[in-house]
């Protein structure tokens, strides 16, 4: 797949992707101060490796054949991500 190829499919998603000067791809995926997000990595198969900047960590580093598999298993995690961190807020929430 050429590059251009795929910045369109992921402008195309709604995704906003940056270009790093690393040649990696960053792509954010919540609308809540772009809190998850994604990084890809472009070779033969395409590394996706899916981060959260609350959390501070990395959800998986993974080998995807397509970008549809690396778009669809970072959308799940963010999913995910969300439900945990609302489940959190209003576990707090309950207390107060």
């Amino acid at each position: 797949m050429k590059l251009s190829e795929l910045l369109n499919q992921l402008l195309d998603r709604g995704f906003n992707p940056e270009i790093l000067s690393s040649g990696e791809i960053l792509c954010r995926i919540n609308l809540d101060y772009a809190s998850f997000g994604f990084t890809l990595i472009l070779g033969e198969f395409i590394r996706c490796i899916a981060w959260s900047t609350y959390a501070g960590q990395s959800y998986f580093d993974r080998i995807f054949p397509d970008l549809e598999q690396a778009i669809f298993a970072a959308q799940m995690t963010a999913v995910f991500d969300d439900a945990r961190l609302t489940e959190a807020i209003a576990h707090i929430g309950g207390k107060l």
